[in-house]
Parts: structure tokens; C-alpha cells; sequence
């Protein structure tokens, strides 16, 4: 992987880490509530999944690279409007703009940088990349964590937060212009038409069983995480009583996403120790996710929330790449980014099922009964996925 492309996915993740731990604290303070937080990211992942298929197949058709700047500038103004947010309105602009740069984002430089290595170390190298994707993706949202939890506790406001991310943005966006070489059709003809595309790309998911069993994952991994990444901090808030201290939440991200890295380093060995066993790796990971979530759950003090918070990003962190390595595996270069956009877009449809479920039931289940909830269905259908494709594997063997 380019020196370069690991600068640009480090920059790009350090911005976003800027402002994730006091994200939904700036959309509360300007203008949101409990209630209506949920329907804020609803709103997220229904723009999200309104374009995140057609972009992946634009990045497939016309361009990973300029799809991915065509996220830079819609980031950017997201940023410029979520300066001058005072009420629910402009919160909304500022959310359909964040989720137009997710899904013009989501698969495509990942999908370029991806093939390029593959073209240059071959598909050996698929595992080893991934888990090098994960790990720069990691590192600089757990430098951006702590660094925008610092940088909030100085400047006793989140405006320095916006303007850093708005910023870097930009720098991201010349750092792609002026560096980033995408590997060029041989023959501008021989680009298929969208229509094909789509019928290709249909073919390949569906006629693979092991697709469909891995994107209802994805649906289910969207379902809980969003509940994690929407409840934390007010979840923290309340069981340490703040009153300021905001930089702790950067200090929380900051060991959220050391252990994410340290998991997608333990994936990688564990994928290259058991080559042949990848989807047993994938299974046990989501159970345990599961249980780790229920247990976080019951977390009733702030070392034991920490530590909780810790363990289910080490062990989501283990799991997204083998998880990435097996729709890698099953999906082929010419499909790589439409392929990953899809996930990325069944992902969005868990987010808005679970944001829409948590906007209901908050007042009933409060964040502990959500938590609780949501841990049960992964583990469960993580189970349930264990055993059909042991069944599978005991056939295959039989036969």
C-alpha cells in the first residue's frame, strides 16, 4: 500500500475523530433531544441508503477516485452548515449532507486502494490489506478521539472541533487530487453498461448462499452498533455525573478505537492461523460481540463502563475484518466498490430499523433495555448462522 494512500486514510479518519466523541453533544446542544437524536440518524441512514448503491456502482463505472472527492465536498459543507445549526431545520441539512458523504465514500477508496494491491502483491495479499485498511482507519480515529475530546475541554465549546474536520477535509480532498493515481480501463469501450452491471452484480450475490447469510449479518451489526455509537455518551454522562469533563470522552474513544485496532491485528493473525476457517472466526466473534454487549449493558460504573466500552470494540474489530475478508473473497475487482457500497448500504438499513425501534422504545426500555435488546438479536442470529453453516460443512464433507 502507497505511503501516501496511508496518509490520506489517516488524515481522513483523524477529522472524523475530531469530532465523533462529542458528535451527538453538538446536535443536542444545537437543537436536538433523546427523542429526537434517533430520528436524526434515521433521517442519516435513509439518505445513506437511498445513495449508497447507486454511488458504489458510479465508483464501479466512472471513477473511485472521483466519486470518493464527490464525498470531500459534501463533507465539507456538512461541516459549514453544522456551524451555523441553532435549530432542528438546519440539523437536518447538516444530516442529509453527512450521509450523501458517507455513501459517495463508503467503497470507494477502499475498493481502489484494495485492487491496487492486489494487482501488485496478488490475492494473497487480500487479508493483509484489509486488516491494514482497518488498522490506519483505527489509529486515526483513536488519535482524532483524543484529540477532539482536548481539544472541546480547552475551548469549553465544540466550534474548534467543526472547523478542524472542515479543514482537514480539504486537505484530504488535494492530498487525493494531487496523488491519487487510479488504475485506468484499457479500453474506455470496453466499460458495460449500467444495466449489465446491475444484472452482474445481482448474479454474484445471489447466487453465492454465503452472501445472503453475511449481509443479514451487516443488517444486524447496523442494528446494534448505531444504538452504541447514539447512547454512549449520555449513557456515561449519567453514570459519572459530568459536569464539563468532556475530554474523558475523548479519553473513551481513544481506548474504543486502540481496541478496535488491536482486534484487527488479532483478526489478521487468526485469519492467517486458520485460513480454511474464516467463517468460524466470523461466527464465534459475533456471539461473543453479543454477550459483550449484554454485559456492557449492566454496567453501572464508570471503570466497568470503560472497560465494557473497550472489549466490544476490540471484538467488533476482529470481527469487520473477517467479515471484509470474506465479502472480499466472494466479490471480484470489477464489482469491488458496488459490492461494498451494498454492504455498507444494508448496514444503513439496520441503522435506521434500529433508530427508528430506539425513538419508540427509549421512554419504555431506557439505554440499559435497548442495549440489552439489541445484544440478544446479534448473538442470536450469530448462533443461528453457526449452525447452518456447520450443517453445510459437515454435508460437504460427507459428500
Amino acid at each position: 500500500m502507497a505511503k501516501i494512500s496511508q496518509i490520506i486514510i489517516l488524515m481522513n479518519n483523524f477529522s472524523l475523530g475530531i469530532i465523533l466523541p462529542v458528535l451527538n453533544l453538538i446536535l443536542l446542544e444545537r437543537g436536538a433531544s433523546l427523542k429526537t437524536l434517533p430520528i436524526l440518524i434515521a433521517l442519516y441512514a435513509i439518505t445513506v441508503l437511498c445513495v449508497e448503491l447507486p454511488s458504489g456502482i458510479c465508483a464501479d463505472l466512472f471513477g473511485r477516485k472521483n466519486v470518493f472527492l464527490i464525498s470531500c465536498i459534501f463533507q465539507f459543507l456538512s461541516m459549514v452548515l453544522l456551524l451555523l445549526s441553532n435549530n432542528m431545520i438546519w440539523l437536518i441539512f447538516v444530516i442529509i449532507c453527512n450521509g450523501l458523504s458517507r455513501s459517495f465514500a463508503s467503497g470507494s477508496l477502499d475498493a481502489l486502494i484494495i485492487d491496487q494491491a492486489l494487482v501488485s502483491k496478488g490475492e494473497d495479499f487480500l487479508s493483509k490489506v484489509t486488516s491494514r485498511l482497518a488498522i490506519l482507519e483505527g489509529i486515526g480515529l483513536a488519535v482524532g478521539g483524543i484529540a477532539g475530546g482536548v481539544i472541546s475541554y480547552l475551548s469549553g465549546n465544540y466550534t474548534m472541533n467543526i472547523i478542524l474536520r472542515a479543514g482537514l477535509t480539504i486537505v484530504v480532498l488535494v492530498l487525493c487530487v494531487l496523488f491519487i493515481k487510479e488504475i485506468q480501463k484499457e479500453k474506455e469501450t470496453e466499460r458495460i453498461p449500467l444495466t449489465e452491471h446491475i444484472r452482474l452484480g445481482k448474479e454474484i450475490v445471489f447466487s453465492t448462499p454465503n452472501f445472503k447469510l453475511i449481509f443479514a449479518g451487516v443488517f444486524f451489526l447496523g442494528f446494534f452498533l448505531i444504538t452504541i455509537e447514539t447512547y454512549w455518551q449520555p449513557a456515561f454522562t449519567q453514570i459519572a455525573g459530568l459536569t464539563g469533563s468532556v475530554w474523558l470522552l475523548g479519553i473513551i474513544t481513544f481506548f474504543g478505537f486502540v481496541a478496535s485496532v488491536s482486534g484487527n491485528t488479532a483478526a489478521h493473525k487468526l485469519l492467517q492461523q486458520f485460513n480454511n476457517h474464516k467463517w468460524k472466526v466470523y461466527n464465534i466473534n459475533r456471539i461473543v460481540l453479543g454477550i459483550c454487549i449484554v454485559i456492557f449493558a449492566l454496567q453501572s460504573s464508570s471503570a466497568g463502563y470503560i472497560l465494557g466500552y473497550a472489549v466490544i470494540y476490540f471484538v467488533l474489530g476482529v470481527g469487520n475484518v473477517a467479515e471484509n475478508t470474506l465479502i472480499n473473497q466472494y466479490t471480484p475487482s470489477s464489482m469491488r466498490a458496488s459490492v461494498l457500497s451494498l454492504s455498507s448500504l444494508i448496514t444503513q438499513i439496520g441503522v435506521m430499523v434500529s433508530s427508528l425501534f430506539s425513538s419508540i422504545m427509549i421512554s419504555y426500555l431506557q439505554i440499559k433495555g435497548i442495549w440489552i435488546v439489541t445484544g440478544l438479536l446479534l448473538a442470536g442470529y450469530a448462533l443461528f448462522v453457526t449452525v447452518i453453516t456447520y450443517k453445510k460443512s459437515a454435508l460437504e464433507a460427507e459428500s
